[in-house]
């Protein structure tokens, strides 16, 4: 027996069970509530209060509103420095200008599209514009000019004999009737005779009388003129180009027109540059242009403009604004109040203050606000959990089959020696927690037995067992569970964890002929062997048994106080969930049912 587990009882530091539980409702609601309240929007805006009230700012504006007064304040000041302003001279002679009708005249005709014409001529004749096109215009001549030098080759060319000879034929009836020869049998057999042998004396007479002929006398003429030469070699020439673009430009209206321009001794009298010089000259002398240009340079305009965008303007306007201010006249009679603190808003909060930081929701999460209550529910988070609560077991979390029985055979099988069969969820009743019970009932399942195999066989008990096989495997965390600690030394329960294999595992809780905690093992003859702490000396009754692996590090709680730790490199892997009852000797039928029963189960893991 455990002289620890029988300390802690007397001592009573393992707490009834229902005590953990209220104290874990409890503290779930009251988290529940923390967190509700840490997000509302009343928090925050309490807090933002909080802050002000409590800030230097609030504690020194609190000061100066109690210690203010009308004299030597702010007000005081914009009043002295208004009456000021109001008294400068050119203030006085602003708002006299201002309100005229002068004033109001120039600036209206300022923008008139007469004074946006005189200004745009202006700046057209001072700035040398004007100047630059006169002696731009007055400098276009006909002699020298582009124009000129055009005329001057057409002329050249069409007075030249090549020219001469190129009009005089081209499209002529003289140079057609020369080439339709060309093409008569005549002129061709003509060509065709003056070839033959001397010895041919009658094509050689007949050739004598075509060369007579004075149709082909007269195209042999022409064809030997210089005037024909001339009108080939013109004929495709880059000349003939030339010429016909020469003719065909200066013939245009537009080469006409600029002829005619640059040849006009008036033509600047004409020109826009000269209209614009007038149309200035008769603006200029215009009695409303002649008011604006006067009124611009006036000493009493310059100062207008001078103040019109002044500091000292823009703060006469806004004291005068200030001072006519309901707000301002306000202030007068509060800064005169020697009560003026309870009126101000800055009360109304402090007060509002006092009243919200009552409020019982407040209280509560300031409590908890800087304790270390909620470490494990801000921390941890359930990544497993049953209570059982369903009219049968969830097939999404458990199987009733160990994880050895469904690799090899697809349902429970029992070893030689074992004295019950674990049947597929027949002995698990659910609905208010989960009872693994062990019966005395008869029931065949199979063995196995060397060489023969899996053998029929009878058994006088059954039971169950549930694991969460490879629905489910626990990592780093935390293993959870109320159950019940009420051992029958014939049956031995236990909720324990382990990989594919049952050993070596971790014992949850084991009871029956031995009740400990800790790691269960095979040694070298095969046999099982404990190593935990004893149990045995602990109260039947009702229990959360907790196991938390961190790597190959173990350690066992018993209503949330720790009774043991253990390492073991082994077990440090993803291991399965199993409970189960197995019956290590025989029972009376007045013995059974025997009941495990677990209430929850639930798997923690660091969030």
């Amino acid at each position: 027996m455990s002289f620890k587990i029988f300390s802690l009882q007397l001592t009573g530091k393992i707490k009834p069970v229902s005590t953990i539980e209220n104290r874990r409702k409890e503290l779930a609601n009251d988290y529940a509530e923390f967190q509700q309240t840490e997000a509302s929007e009343e928090l925050k805006a309490f807090l933002e209060l909080d802050s002000w009230i409590n800030s230097d700012e609030f504690k020194k504006k609190k000061k100066e509103i109690e210690s203010l007064k009308f004299a030597g304040s702010l007000e005081e000041n914009q009043l002295k420095e208004f009456q000021r302003l109001k008294k400068s001279a050119r203030i006085r002679k602003y708002f006299k200008l201002a309100n005229s009708s002068d004033l109001s005249k120039f600036e209206n005709e300022k923008k008139s599209q007469k004074m946006a014409d005189f200004y745009a001529l202006s700046e057209y004749v001072k700035e040398g514009q004007f100047e630059k096109e006169k002696k731009e215009i007055q400098s276009q001549v006909f002699k020298g000019s582009v124009e000129e030098k055009h005329w001057l080759d057409f002329r050249r060319l069409d007075k030249s004999a090549a020219f001469r000879a190129y009009n005089e034929l081209e499209g002529s009836e003289k140079l057609k009737k020369h080439k339709a020869l060309e093409q008569t049998d005549k002129f061709k057999k003509y060509n065709r005779l003056k070839n033959v042998s001397e010895q041919d004396k009658e094509s050689k007479k007949e050739f004598v009388l075509l060369k007579r002929d004075a149709e082909i006398k007269a195209y042999f003429r022409f064809e030997k003129s210089k005037k024909l030469k001339l009108y080939h070699e013109t004929v495709g020439s880059h000349d003939l180009t030339k010429y016909n673009e020469l003719k065909e430009y200066i013939s245009t209206d537009a080469f006409k027109k600029q002829e005619a321009f640059l040849k006009d001794k008036k033509k600047f009298e004409k020109s826009e540059a000269y209209k614009k010089q007038q149309e200035y000259k008769k603006l200029a002398a215009d009695s409303l242009v002649k008011f604006i240009l006067k009124f611009e340079k006036s000493a009493a305009y310059k100062n207008y403009l001078d103040v019109k965008d002044s500091f000292d303007l823009k703060r006469y306007f806004e004291l005068e604004k200030i001072i006519d201010s309901d707000e301002f006249k306000q202030q007068k009679v509060w800064l005169e109040d020697k009560k003026r603190w309870e009126k101000t808003e800055e009360f109304k909060k402090e007060q509002q203050h006092k009243q919200e930081q009552a409020k019982p929701e407040f209280v509560k999460y300031f409590k908890y606000q800087k304790s270390n209550d909620f470490d494990f529910l801000k921390n941890w988070e359930v990544v497993f959990e049953d209570d059982f609560a369903g009219k049968e077991l969830d097939s999404t979390r458990w199987s009733t089959s160990s994880a050895a029985a469904e690799k090899l055979l697809g349902e429970n099988y029992a070893l030689p020696g074992d004295l019950n069969i674990f049947t597929n969820g027949k002995n698990l009743l659910t609905g208010k927690g989960l009872s693994i019970s062990v019966k005395k009932e008869k029931s065949t399942g199979k063995v196995w037995q060397m060489p023969a195999g899996f053998v029929p066989t009878e058994f006088e008990y059954t039971s169950g067992l549930i694991t969460t096989g490879s629905k489910f495997v626990m990592e780093d965390g935390i293993l959870e569970a109320k159950l019940s600690y009420n051992p029958v030394k014939q049956v031995a329960s236990s909720f324990y964890l382990a990989g594919d294999e049952t050993a070596p595992r971790l014992n949850l809780i084991e009871m029956g002929a031995k009740n400990n905690v800790g790691i269960s093992r095979l040694d070298g003859k095969g046999k099982i062997e404990n190593s935990g702490l004893d149990i045995s000396n602990l109260k039947k009754g009702s229990y959360i048994v907790s196991l938390e692996k961190s790597g190959a590090s173990f350690t066992w709680k018993l209503n949330e106080t720790e009774i043991w730790q253990q390492n073991n490199s082994e077990l440090n892997k993803p291991l399965q969930l199993n409970a189960s009852s197995l019956v290590i000797e025989e029972l009376s039928g007045s013995q059974t049912p025997v009941n495990f029963q677990i209430d929850w189960v639930k798997c923690y893991r660091k969030k």
